[in-house]
């Protein structure tokens, strides 16, 4: 059992049952629960699910590449995180909005 803050998760990445936490300043977390069930716990804290396999924390968004070949959220930590086409509308409104 981990107690973290949830200010320093930068982003959760699923693989199958399993999400991967990626924070600020502390090594990657893997636990065996799946991103469906912490994207509900962590929305209310400015998450949001960019794409089917991750969950980004709002508050170290860096900026927006839009491409042909695709969309990418860029963090604060310059990890890239892919957005879907579904959610693109909402995070531009999202984005909008900080």
């Amino acid at each position: 059992m981990y107690s973290v803050n949830i200010q320093d998760i930068v982003n959760c990445e699923s693989e199958k049952n399993y999400t991967t936490f990626y924070f600020i300043n502390a090594p990657k977390l893997v636990v065996s629960t799946t991103l469906k069930e912490y994207e509900t716990l962590l929305k209310p804290f400015q998450f949001f699910r960019a794409h089917q396999s991750h969950l980004i924390n709002m508050g170290y968004f860096d900026h927006f590449i839009k491409s042909d070949g695709g969309n990418t959220i860029v963090m604060k930590n310059k990890s890239t995180i892919p957005l879907s086409t579904r959610k693109k509308e909402e995070f531009l409104a999202l984005i909008d909005t900080l």
